[in-house]
């Protein structure tokens, strides 16, 4: 599983030119679904982001996890952060999970991340997103279980 996390100020999915979730400061969270993955690494990629110290606080940067201060999470199913991209011109995407598969584990990793965190938001998994964002710092981590 991969995810790419950003810092955030504000961050808003719209589908078909209308609002569909948004939230304010927080993280957005990318989350990629590969053929390899189980709910194993779906349950370890969400502690990883719950607890990784990526947010600032009072003692300095990287001092704070999400489950440490009361931001928002906005998690969007992005499968192109699978693509093979080192060989021609056209990436391949042969170790991102077929649609079915990459559906069942996304909705699980919601699932896992609301009963952990709590204020979460999504995109629409499989729909064409436009997605706006205010990256804060810029801060972005990438992850992989």
């Amino acid at each position: 599983m991969l995810a790419t996390v950003q810092r955030v100020s504000k961050t808003q999915v719209l589908i078909k030119d209308k609002i569909f979730s948004e939230i304010g400061s927080g993280l957005l969270i990318m989350v990629c679904i590969e053929k390899e993955d189980s709910i194993k690494s779906v349950a370890a990629m969400v502690a990883k982001i719950i607890n990784f110290r990526m947010l600032d606080g009072p003692k300095g940067p990287s001092t704070y996890s999400l489950k440490d201060i009361n931001e928002d999470a906005m998690i969007v199913s992005q499968y192109t952060l699978a693509a093979i991209t080192a060989k021609g011109n056209k990436p391949s995407f042969h170790k991102s999970a077929k649609p079915e598969q990459a559906k069942l584990l996304y909705d699980e990793f919601v699932s896992l991340f609301e009963k952990a965190y709590g204020k979460v938001k999504q995109g629409k998994f499989g729909a064409f997103m436009e997605i706006s964002l205010i990256n804060k710092g810029p801060v972005t981590f990438n992850f992989k279980t």
